[in-house]
């Protein structure tokens, strides 16, 4: 009696591989699935513009590099420029925003939109205004026209010259408080 041949007998060239054009195996196993790269850790305004160009050196065409360009790229936003306090760094950030289609596979044209890099261009380039004009932090906002704080100059200018009567009563009002303090209350 013949001895029952197996169902597929192994193929004289390809050993157990299973030969070109054949049937896919009735078990297919899946790809394990990988983590996605993390973003660089954000120190500085400065660490960040390395890391963006450290990144656009590499210009590798891969799906993890792209996920690591866009995270690390985000992690740039309008409140971490308001606490930069170097305008050296804050120029070189300016440049790579303001220069975003210079020809990198995958800038930071890809990572913001068109707005998101606008309103972050707009702050760099504030900010550099700012630290320019010696201060830390932009000037708190107050009343449009506060007597109190006018000279007395232009105080008595504006009273001659303007023309809302109710600003006018109160830049009277302040001029006799200052001629009080200087001569003294009236009895």
């Amino acid at each position: 009696m013949e001895a029952a041949m197996p169902i597929r007998q192994p193929d004289l060239f390809y050993g157990d591989k299973l030969p070109p054009r054949s049937a896919p195996p009735l078990r297919a196993y899946r790809k394990i699935e990988k983590s996605a790269p993390a973003a660089f850790a954000w120190e500085s305004m400065g660490s960040w513009v390395r890391h963006m160009h450290r990144l656009f050196a590499i210009e590798c065409p891969s799906s993890d590099h792209y996920a690591r360009v866009r995270q690390t790229a985000r992690e740039l936003t309008v409140e971490r420029i308001r606490l930069c306090r170097h305008t050296d760094d804050l120029a070189r950030c300016e440049t790579m925003l303001a220069q975003t289609n210079s020809g990198w596979l995958y800038g930071l044209d890809q990572a913001f939109t068109r707005a998101e890099r606008g309103e972050r261009l707009v702050e760099v380039r504030n900010r550099i205004v700012l630290l320019g004009l010696g201060r830390a932090a932009p000037r708190t906002k107050g009343p449009r026209l506060d007597p109190a704080r006018l000279p007395d100059d232009a105080l008595l200018r504006l009273i001659q010259s303007h023309t809302d009567p109710r600003a006018v009563v109160a830049l009277r009002a302040e001029r006799e408080r200052r001629l009080q303090t200087i001569t003294g209350a009236k009895p």
